[in-house]
C-alpha cells in the first residue's frame, strides 16, 4: 500500500524480563485499517486511545495529504504506553468538513487487550466517508449532510441563491425571484449591520434588507431608537447622549452636593444627576489620639483634598475620648481601665480590682483621711474617735493604734477626731491633724509627739490639712478657722477671715490652701498661695467662672508647677498653675453634681482622681487634660456610704476611705 503506516500513541508495555509472560515493548499492538472514500480529503478522522484509568491520547488526520485517493486506506498502529492499563479502548470518529464536534458523522469503539504479545487487526470498511463531489460534506444517504453529493456548490456552507434549488441544504428552496442584498441582523432588532451584505433571492437566516445598525449585538441600539443618557450612540446617528448636553444640568457641568462634582447620567438613563465624591465623616476626637469617640455622631464632613478639622477623626474606635492613653492602639496596664478598648479591663495581667479591703482592724471605723508613703507602704488611715491604723507592707494586715490617740498623741484622755494625715517620705512616720487644734506624729509603733497648736473647742472647727516640705522638715497645718500654722518650737500662724479645708505643697517653696473667703453663706471659694519668702502673707488666686457660686473648695493637689487642681461642693473644680494667678473652672460631668471631698494626681501624669458624694453615696471620678474620662469601677458595686479621702502612689495603686469602715484599694486581689 502506498499509504505508509502511521505510528499513533506509542503505548509501551511495562518493563519485564525476556523469559516472562509479558511481551517486549513493541510485541503487542493494534493495526487499524480505516477505508475511506477516494474523494474524502476535506473531512477529518480521529483515533483516541483510553486506558480507562484517566490516561488518554488522541491523533487527528485532517490534512488532504494524509488521505490517498489512489489507495484510500488510512493505516494506524497503536502500542500500549508504559504505565497504562492492559486493556485499552480505541475510538475512531469521522467528521465532515473539519474536526468540529458539531459535524461528527459517526464513531466506532473497540477495546483491545495488550496482555499478550502479537499484533491485532481492526478493519473498518463501513465508515461513512462518501464525498462524491469533494466539497468536504458527506452524502445524506451515508449519514452526512450533503443533500446533493454530485454538486460541490450545494452543502451546508453554500449561500442560498435564486436558482430554484436548496443550495444550503436547509430543506427549503428560496421563494424570491429577484436577487437582493441582505444584511446580518444578529440581535433581531430589524436592522442589519453596516457592510456589503449578502446577495440572495431569499433572506438568509438572521438577515434583513435594512442596514444601519451600529451595534448588532444589542437589540436596543438601532436607527430610530430613543437616545438615552448612557455614553452610547443608541440611535446610530453618530452622536452620543446629545439631548443631555444642553441646559443648566448638562453632562459635565460642575455642581455641588456636599462636595464639588459634575452632572452625570442618572440611574434610569433618562436625565442627569449631580455626582460628587463622597465626603468623609469626622467624629469628635477630644484627646487627639487619632481615634473618634465610640458611638458618637459625626460632627463634620470633609471632601477629598480638604484638610481634616482639628480634634476630629474619621472613625469611632475610641472607648474613652477624654484619655489620650486609651485607644485601640493602647497598651493594657494595671490601672482598672480598658486601655486598649477591647471591652476588657486589665485582662491577662492578674491585677486585681478596686474593691473593699476586708480586715478586722478597719471595721466599724469612720475614716476621714488616708496617707501613703511615696513607695507604696506604709499606708496610714485615721478618722473619728481617734481611730488609727497602719499597713506596713503588702503582705501584712492593718494594725490598729486606736488607743494611742487618747494619751500619748494628745487629747488629754479624750479620743480625738483626726481629719488629715501626711506621711514623711524619710521615715514613714505619719503626721495627724484634727480636733481641738491637735497635731501628732506616730512612728508605726507609738506616738512620738503631740501638740495642741491652737484651741479649737467647737465640734465643727479643727485642723483640716497637714503637709511637710523641705529638709530639715517643715510641717504645716491649716484649720477650719483660716489658720496656717508651722509646727515648730514656737508655732507661727496666719489668720485668714475665711475657712481652710485643704492644704498641699508645690515643691519646697509654695503652699496652696483652699476653702472660702468668709465663714458664713453665701460662700465664695478661695485658693490662697503661700510662698517661702512670706508664709504669713498669702496671695489669693483669681478663680475665673465662679461668679455667683455658693460653696467651698474642700481639697487641693499641686501635681507640678503647671497643673494644680482644687475641688469642692456641688461639682466645683478649678485648675491653675504656679505661673499665673488666673485659674479656670472645669465644668462638672453631666448628671447630678457631686460634693467633691478629695483629689489626687498620680506622679508623672496629668490625670486627677476625684472623690465625691451624692445622697450619702460615694463615687470616683477621673479628670484628664481632655475632660472627664472613665474611672476604675468599684467591684462588685459602688459604695453606699460617703467617701472622704483618696491617696495615690501611681495610677495603678491607690487607696480610698470613707464611713462605716469602708476602705477601698486598687489593686486588691
Amino acid at each position: 500500500m502506498r499509504q505508509s503506516a502511521i505510528l499513533l500513541l506509542p503505548l509501551l508495555l511495562l518493563s519485564c524480563k525476556k523469559d516472562s509472560k509479558e511481551p517486549d515493548l513493541n510485541e503487542a499492538a493494534v493495526h487499524i485499517r480505516i477505508a475511506h472514500h477516494e474523494k474524502f480529503s476535506r473531512g477529518c478522522i480521529t483515533v483516541t486511545a483510553d486506558d480507562g484509568a484517566g490516561n488518554t491520547e488522541m491523533a487527528e488526520f485532517k490534512e488532504p495529504s494524509q488521505f490517498n485517493a489512489a489507495d484510500p486506506v488510512l493505516n494506524v498502529v497503536v502500542f500500549r504506553r508504559e504505565g497504562w492499563s492492559r486493556d485499552v479502548g480505541i475510538t475512531v470518529r469521522v467528521y465532515e468538513k473539519g474536526c468540529s464536534r458539531d459535524r461528527l458523522v459517526q464513531e466506532k469503539k473497540e477495546t483491545f487487550s495488550f496482555a499478550s504479545a502479537g499484533w491485532k487487526k481492526w478493519q473498518l470498511d463501513d465508515l461513512p466517508t462518501v464525498d462524491a463531489d469533494g466539497d468536504g460534506f458527506i452524502a445524506q444517504d451515508h449519514m452526512g449532510s450533503d443533500c446533493d453529493d454530485d454538486n460541490p456548490d450545494v452543502n451546508l456552507d453554500a449561500p442560498e441563491l435564486c436558482n430554484g434549488r436548496d443550495d444550503d441544504c436547509d430543506g427549503s428552496v428560496e421563494q424570491g425571484t429577484e436577487t437582493k442584498t441582505w444584511y446580518r441582523d444578529a440581535d433581531g432588532d430589524g436592522f442589519g449591520r453596516n457592510g456589503s451584505g449578502v446577495e440572495a433571492c431569499d433572506p438568509p437566516k438572521q438577515h434583513v434588507e435594512i442596514s444601519g445598525d451600529c451595534d448588532d449585538e444589542r437589540p436596543d441600539i438601532h436607527p430610530g431608537a430613543a437616545e438615552l443618557c448612557n455614553g452610547v450612540d443608541d440611535n446610530c446617528d453618530g452622536a452620543v447622549d446629545e439631548p443631555f448636553k444642553q441646559g443648566a444640568q448638562a453632562l459635565g457641568t460642575e455642581c455641588v452636593v456636599i462636595c464639588t462634582g459634575t452632572y452625570a447620567c442618572n440611574a434610569a438613563q433618562t436625565g442627569t444627576v449631580c455626582v460628587a465624591p463622597p465626603a468623609t465623616s469626622y467624629y469628635p476626637d477630644e484627646d487627639g489620639d487619632g481615634e473618634g469617640q465610640k458611638d458618637s455622631e459625626p460632627v463634620a464632613a470633609v471632601c477629598p483634598g480638604q484638610a481634616p478639622p482639628p480634634l476630629m477623626a474619621a472613625n469611632t474606635l475610641d472607648c474613652d475620648d477624654h484619655d489620650s492613653a486609651t485607644n485601640t492602639q493602647g497598651t493594657e496596664v494595671c490601672d482598672g481601665l480598658d486601655n486598649d478598648c477591647d471591652g476588657e479591663v486589665d485582662e491577662l495581667m492578674s491585677c486585681g480590682s478596686l474593691k473593699m479591703v476586708a480586715d478586722p482592724a478597719l471595721e466599724g471605723r469612720q475614716w476621714r483621711t488616708v496617707a501613703v508613703h511615696p513607695k507604696g507602704y506604709p499606708v496610714w488611715l485615721a478618722g473619728m474617735g481617734g481611730k488609727l491604723a497602719v499597713k506596713k507592707a503588702p503582705e501584712l494586715p492593718f494594725v490598729s493604734h486606736d488607743g494611742d490617740t487618747t494619751t500619748a498623741c494628745g487629747g488629754q484622755g479624750n479620743t480625738l477626731n483626726w481629719h488629715a494625715a501626711w506621711v514623711n517620705p524619710a521615715n514613714g512616720h505619719v503626721f495627724l491633724a484634727g480636733q481641738d487644734g491637735w497635731i501628732a506624729e506616730h512612728d508605726g509603733d507609738s506616738c512620738v509627739r503631740a501638740v495642741q497648736l491652737v484651741n479649737l473647742p467647737g465640734s465643727n472647727d479643727y485642723l483640716s490639712g497637714v503637709v511637710g516640705i523641705g529638709s530639715p522638715l517643715q510641717v504645716f497645718v491649716v484649720s477650719t478657722l483660716g489658720h496656717l500654722f508651722e509646727w515648730k518650737a514656737s508655732p507661727q500662724h496666719h489668720d485668714d477671715a475665711g475657712r481652710y479645708w485643704g492644704l498641699h505643697a508645690l515643691g519646697q517653696d509654695a503652699l496652696y490652701a483652699v476653702g472660702t473667703v468668709k465663714e458664713l453663706a453665701p460662700l465664695t471659694p478661695l485658693v490662697n498661695l503661700y510662698i517661702r519668702q512670706s508664709w504669713t502673707t498669702p496671695t489669693a488666686q483669681d478663680l475665673l467662672g465662679t461668679a455667683g457660686y455658693n460653696g467651698s473648695l474642700r481639697a487641693v493637689w499641686a501635681a507640678n508647677p503647671s497643673l494644680i487642681y482644687a475641688v469642692g461642693d456641688a461639682g466645683l473644680v478649678v485648675k491653675g498653675s504656679g505661673q499665673s494667678r488666673d485659674w479656670e473652672r472645669v465644668l462638672p460631668p453631666m448628671g447630678t453634681a457631686l460634693n467633691y471631698t478629695s483629689v489626687a494626681v498620680p506622679p508623672e501624669t496629668e490625670n486627677a482622681y476625684i472623690i465625691g458624694n451624692n445622697s450619702d453615696a460615694g463615687r470616683l471620678h477621673r479628670l484628664t487634660r481632655h475632660g472627664w474620662a472613665k474611672a476604675p469601677a468599684f467591684t462588685p458595686s459602688a459604695p453606699d456610704v460617703p467617701l472622704r479621702d483618696i491617696a495615690m502612689t501611681s495610677a495603678g495603686d491607690f487607696w480610698i476611705v470613707g464611713d462605716d469602715g469602708r476602705v477601698y484599694h486598687f489593686p486588691e486581689p
